[in-house]
Parts: structure tokens; sequence; C-alpha cells
């Protein structure tokens, strides 16, 4: 997961195996020329774009994660290490990585700033996301005026590699669709005369492929609602 200095480290039980930048890349610019490096910039770039294209076409699974936040005596923000894509829960913890005893609710940010006095202290009650696209800061009401921890789980959105050497931060089940998505990309960015195949051909594979990720997450299972407590 990226840590604060922005470095994205392979985590889990599976992270030798997960791809990199570098691995996505070498299999787009092989077919033009791997070794070219203005392919290799598209290819890159083509990757990112994709990255980009599927965070805002949904809420997957992987991007579910929880995080521990610490609430700071007379201070209005908390802060998180990803951007927030869509908040799910925030709980106070019973202590400092402890187990949650309390829930704390969410209100949409126009709705917060219409409603809330903010000048007043205590217990936090509500808190709000005030910019889901940018920084992850977390607002709290009232102000808190006690240090405490709570945690957040929300969707996060998935990290953009930037170096070659960065782990891509998705499953190896979906990765065939960011990069169905790269190749669209790819071959708009190059000549008509460099691309090995049409693009029309790739834009149909990944519009084939993204209809089979979203069968993939909609089937019914134990996130379905008719299998939730009621």
């Amino acid at each position: 997961m990226p840590t604060f200095s922005g470095i994205v480290v392979a985590t889990g039980v599976e992270a030798s195996g997960r791809r990199t930048l570098l691995d996505i890349v070498d299999e787009l610019a092989r077919p033009v020329d791997a070794a070219d490096t203005t392919v290799r910039a598209l290819a890159s770039d083509a990757f990112r774009e994709a990255v980009r294209t599927m965070n805002r076409k949904g809420l997957w699974p992987w991007e579910v994660m929880d995080e521990d936040v610490a609430i700071t005596a007379n201070s209005a923000f908390s802060s998180v290490t990803s951007a927030i894509k869509k908040p799910l829960t925030m709980h106070f913890l019973s202590a400092a990585g402890g187990t949650p005893d309390q829930r704390i609710y969410y209100e949409p940010y126009n709705v917060f700033i219409e409603r809330s006095n903010l000048d007043i202290g205590g217990e936090p009650s509500i808190y709000t996301i005030p910019n889901l696209f940018e920084t992850g800061q977390v607002r709290w009401f009232p102000v808190p005026n006690s240090a405490d921890n709570a945690r957040f789980t929300f969707y996060r959105v998935t990290p953009i590699p930037k170096a070659e050497q960065e782990v891509v931060e998705v499953p190896e089940y979906a990765l065939g669709v960011y990069t169905a998505f790269a190749w669209f990309e790819f071959l708009k960015r190059l000549p008509g005369e460099q691309r090995p195949f049409p693009i029309e051909i790739a834009a149909a594979s990944a519009m084939a492929a993204f209809r089979e990720l979203s069968a993939h997450v909609a089937v019914q299972s134990d996130r379905s609602p008719g299998f939730q407590r009621q």
C-alpha cells in the first residue's frame, strides 16, 4: 500500500507474484519496439490512463480499505494515507489498534457545512470528507476536545503507478481489464502505421473485458443485499 512518502510497496501473501508497471510496459511495447524510449513512455502513459478509467467506472472489491485514524484534541481534521473514493464506516476504537466500539456517522460535506456550528467542542458524532478528489482528509463534528482513535473503512482510489518498479495494486484476475484499456489508450497514442492491430479491436476488447469484470463483481454472494444482515 502507498506510504506517507508515496512509495508503493508490495504487501500481503501474494506480494512476490504481483506485476509491476515495468512488466506491463514491456507487454505493451514489445509488439512495437520495446527498446524505444518514446514507445515505452507512451505505454506507461496508456496504463496510467487505464487506471484512471477504472477508478471512475466503479467501486471495486480490492479498493476496500481499513485504516486507523488518529483523532487529535482541538483539531477538526485528521488524515488518511489514501485518496477516498467512497466512505463506508467510521468507528471509535477501544484503544489505539483496538476494536471498534462506537459508530461515528457520515454526513455529506454540503449538508455538514449548512447544518453544523463548527465552534462546538466535544466527542465527535459526525464525520465528513471535505474533498473526495484529492487528499484523504476527514473532518469531525463536534471538534474533538480530547485525543482518541477511530477506524475508517472506505473505498480508496486505486493508486496510479509512477515508476516502472512500482507494484500495480490490482489483483491478477482483474489486471487483464486494466491492460485491455491500456491497449486501447496505447493505440490511441501511436501513429496509425505503428499500430500492431486495429484500434477498433482494442476498443471492443476493453469493453468486453469490463463487462466480464462487472458481471463477476455483481454476482450473488455474501456482498449482495439479499445475503446481508437485516
